[in-house]
């Protein structure tokens, strides 16, 4: 009898519930105010089950960045593609950055936990949400690679992209300041748009 899959499945119970556990202490404690023991304690597991898992604290805090961004640009990502009369490069990236900002006001306390990182936890590599992997620089630039614009530096001008949509939009969503997020989206994807032009390349004027 195979006992591989039991025994991988059983890993990833062990691993999620420790990061979930985490997750919780660390948005209700913050991470300096929490200890590997009480991410033990509350999970039910021991520290050395941590241990084969993460390396400390700020390790498994890096792991739920990276899994709840990658749950985030998945649902993203797929709200785009079931819309296909969105085609522009912009409008996509547009389309997209609603979407993203929709869940972090649905969810605050991801988006308290994550906003300072989300740019991180998208370019960290691979990120995995659920059973899919997703390497979202490839991702990115096969849809770059599709548009009928190109762009200077694509992966960069993502990134910035992203890092105006988290950090903007955690006060707003908040706290409503310096106004709600329905208002702050008409001056942020306008935004977002001048950042494209701006690293289109343009063609040359034919010398000929």
């Amino acid at each position: 009898m195979r006992t591989d899959g039991k025994a991988a499945q059983n890993k990833r119970i062990k691993k999620d519930a420790l990061m979930s556990t985490a997750f919780d202490l660390f948005s209700s404690n913050g991470v300096n105010h929490t200890t590997i023991s009480d991410i033990t304690e509350r999970a039910g597991l021991g520290k050395g089950t941590f241990y084969s898992y993460f390396k400390d604290k700020y390790d498994i805090r890096n792991h739920i960045i990276a899994h709840k961004s990658a749950q985030i640009f998945l649902k993203a990502k797929q709200a785009i593609e079931a819309q296909p009369e969105i085609r522009s490069m912009e409008d996509k990236i547009i389309g997209m950055s609603d979407n993203i900002i929709d869940q972090l006001t649905r969810d605050k306390p991801t988006l308290s936990f994550i906003y300072k990182n989300l740019s991180w936890g998208v370019f960290r590599n691979v990120l995995t949400s659920e059973n899919d992997t997703v390497d979202f620089a490839t991702v990115f630039n096969d849809a770059i690679e599709e548009s009928s614009v190109k762009y200077k530096d694509p992966l960069v001008m993502i990134y910035l992209i992203i890092e105006l949509v988290s950090s903007t939009c955690y006060s707003s969503i908040l706290y409503s300041e310096p106004m709600p997020i329905a208002e702050l989206k008409t001056y942020l994807y306008p935004s977002i748009r001048a950042i494209m032009r701006e690293q289109e390349v343009k063609e040359k004027p034919d010398q000929s």
